[in-house]
């Protein structure tokens, strides 16, 4: 279990960078999609909300499956990791059919929700495509996690890169028909990441099977002892995967619920709201690399995973997590212009007032996120100990009681000031991160301490 901070930067570097990629993929449809003609934009938004939820649930059955193939790794079980492995494909492959169902209803459930008919009318290509890409950027993901357990994370950014230049160049193409392609809008931008997902996740796969050993598992054995081979392994996935998709979504919901707060305020707080925030997002993207370290470390040294282990690699991996990421916010904090330039231009009278509102969100936020850092170790190290159904009920109450109640309490009674809903959000993250600290000791003297 010990560990130096240079081997904690260099493989979990890597996986902040590829988890980067995939956040990416979707802005950039966004982006050429706004250059595109911007009620495309808007169709293809509407379609990426549906899609990202089903995808966040994908994440949890694929994120389940480290901490076993951690174990069975520690333990060179090569028989039950061939199984399982098996059984996370089946799993995955049936929720991809079950969300290209959902999706290909998702006309339905946008116009419910009383969104544009011309908008939604026009998503329904592209919310085919999505379906599609689902199952090869899961399994992008997933073969990108085999290959960080056995310290490849210089082939899990190669995977990512490709992935991205891919994207790119395709949507260049298809969306606006350049070089002789058609000019397909959101159709291309759909076709694009289609293509790119199934590129990268092949890519991926073939530097697994050369990289890391893949024992051959015994299929004909395995499908007719189903229920005594493969179940148990599955059950065991979602038994700990669910939790960290829903973890996820809440996450999520929770930042999205204060741009509904925020736009009470005025157009001009909610857009430097949503700048900021998606500044912020892509941060905590980056340091999830160190929650999925943390996980993959821990499940594959389970067996010597003592209290005092467990509380040693926390603090080792906080000092140098939050040393980095400290830096990292550092330097965002003194080039802060030049991002705020990339959302609204040149500094200028018109917007100086936007510039002075994302000064203040991100200045009061950027120290909050080493908050958000050490609540991602927490639950890293966690999920290598295999428990995420405690995390997620914290993360509930934490942010959707304390952080929630705050933010509309602070509403009510500072309605001109629009930064305490940044306030409430970061009461809820403070909350989260005292009451996960409190149950890993916890957990981790009376589990593990003899």
């Amino acid at each position: 279990m010990d560990v130096n901070a240079s081997e904690i930067l260099r493989r979990a570097i890597p996986l902040g960078l590829a988890n980067m990629s995939v956040v990416l993929m979707p802005l950039l449809d966004s982006v050429m999609l706004g250059q595109y003609d911007i009620y495309s934009m808007a169709s293809g938004g509407l379609a990426m909300q549906i899609y990202l939820v089903l995808f966040m649930l994908g994440e949890g059955i694929v994120f389940g499956f480290g901490p076993i193939y951690g174990r069975y790794l520690d333990t060179s079980d090569n028989r039950s990791i061939a199984s399982s492995k098996l059984a996370v494909y089946l799993l995955l492959s049936a929720f991809a059919v079950i969300a290209f169902i959902i999706l290909l209803g998702g006309p339905q459930i946008l116009l419910s929700l009383q969104q544009s008919p011309s908008l939604v009318e026009e998503s329904r290509g592209y919310l085919v495509l999505l379906g599609l890409s689902l199952l090869p950027n899961l399994l992008f993901i997933h073969y990108w996690e085999i290959l960080a357990f056995h310290d490849k994370g210089k082939w899990v950014v190669v995977g990512a890169v490709i992935q991205l230049i891919s994207n790119a160049s395709l949507n260049y193409l298809l969306i606006y028909g350049t070089w002789g392609a058609p000019q397909l809008g959101l159709l291309g931008a759909g076709i694009g990441t289609l293509i790119a997902s199934m590129i990268a996740a092949v890519v991926l796969y073939l530097l697994m099977s050369r990289h890391t050993v893949s024992p051959q598992s015994q299929l004909k054995r395995d499908f007719l002892t189903f229920r005594t081979s493969l179940f148990p392994h599955m059950a065991e996935v979602l038994k700990i995967g669910i939790p960290i998709g829903l973890s996820i979504i809440s996450t999520v919901s929770f930042l999205s619920v204060s741009v509904f707060m925020m736009g009470w305020f005025s157009e001009q707080s909610l857009a430097a709201h949503l700048a900021i925030l998606q500044v912020n997002e892509l941060i905590i993207v980056f340091i999830l690399g160190f929650n999925e370290y943390c996980a993959i470390h821990v499940s594959s040294h389970i067996s010597t995973a003592s209290g005092r282990a467990l509380r040693k690699f926390l603090f080792n991996v906080t000092v140098t997590a939050l040393s980095f990421i400290l830096a990292l916010l550092t330097l965002i904090h003194l080039v802060r212009l030049s991002i705020f330039s990339l959302f609204l231009g040149p500094l200028t009278e018109i917007t100086r007032s936007l510039y002075n509102d994302m000064n203040e969100f991100l200045s009061f936020s950027l120290p909050f996120l080493l908050i958000d850092a050490f609540i991602l170790l927490l639950t890293g190290i966690l999920r290598g100990c295999e428990i995420t159904r405690w995390p997620l009920l914290l993360n509930l109450t934490g942010f959707w009681l304390f952080g929630l109640t705050s933010q509309l309490l602070l509403i009510k009674y500072y309605p001109s000031s629009p930064v305490v809903v940044w306030i409430g959000m970061q009461i809820g993250f403070l909350a989260t991160a005292i009451a996960l600290a409190i149950f890993f000791l916890k957990y981790s003297a009376v589990h593990h301490d003899p």
